[in-house]
């Protein structure tokens, strides 16, 4: 089994339908596709054909392939450990602001006659006994600009209007600039170094909790933050 000759370097990242098919065939028996996706692995050095005139034609991951999937690997973990980060960093300022904030909501939302599943990052609410002045707010949290791109096309704003009165984009500091959010959203900023700042507010539209909004809000766990305690710390 020999390498083809690697007419180009691969880029980094790998877009995202080629590493897709990279770990497929790094899952399975490795049964070609023949399209222009594996042309691409083939000219990259990414993954080798193997078998014979008898044989159906399988792709095998070389050792740059298995590097790539390596890479991508390390990249996604950064990113889902850099949403973590920033999600705890939104929900503990509305938190200490006395709201009434969750991290892990699941609510089915109606849009254009559908049914679909809304899982904001940050929803958080009004501690108050009237219904009209909970005031609930939507923060989705971006640290990648691509998620931001797909957010804005995917229009998933539409499902959060039934559940918010405001609802935020927190993006990454150098990901996008404000200007670029439509003026339907609020912008908030997040980074290691300056925490959690608005940088738009979101304008005020109508809402309307209903039974099944509540009952998700009742199976809900509520952010809790603790901060650590200095004698604990040493």
């Amino acid at each position: 089994m020999s390498a083809p000759a690697v007419n180009d370097a691969p880029p980094a990242p790998l877009p995202r339908a080629h590493a897709t098919r990279l770990r497929h065939y790094w899952r399975s028996q490795g049964w070609a596709c023949h399209d222009n996706i594996d042309i691409d692995l083939l000219r990259w050095g990414l993954v080798i054909e193997r078998g014979d005139d008898d044989a159906a034609s399988c792709l095998a991951l070389t050792d740059a392939g298995r590097g790539a999937l390596g890479d991508g690997l390390k990249r996604n973990r950064a990113a889902r450990d850099a949403h973590s980060r920033a999600t705890e960093a939104v929900a503990a300022r509305l938190a200490a602001a006395g709201r009434l904030v969750f991290t892990e909501l699941s609510v089915r939302t109606e849009h254009e006659g559908r049914w679909r599943s809304c899982k904001p990052d940050v929803f958080s609410l009004v501690r108050g006994l009237r219904a009209d002045h909970l005031a609930p707010q939507v923060h989705e949290i971006k640290v990648k600009r691509a998620d931001l791109l797909g957010e804005l096309r995917g229009g998933k704003i539409e499902r959060y209007r039934e559940l918010a009165a405001a609802i935020y984009l927190v993006i990454a500091d150098g990901i996008a600039d404000p200007d670029e959010i439509p003026a339907d959203y609020g912008v908030g900023l997040v980074s290691a170094e300056a925490g959690f700042r608005i940088a738009r507010t979101a304008p005020i539209g109508d809402y309307a909790l209903e039974t099944r909004h509540w009952m998700a809000l009742a199976k809900a766990t509520p952010f809790t933050h603790e901060p650590m305690n200095p004698q604990l710390s040493l």
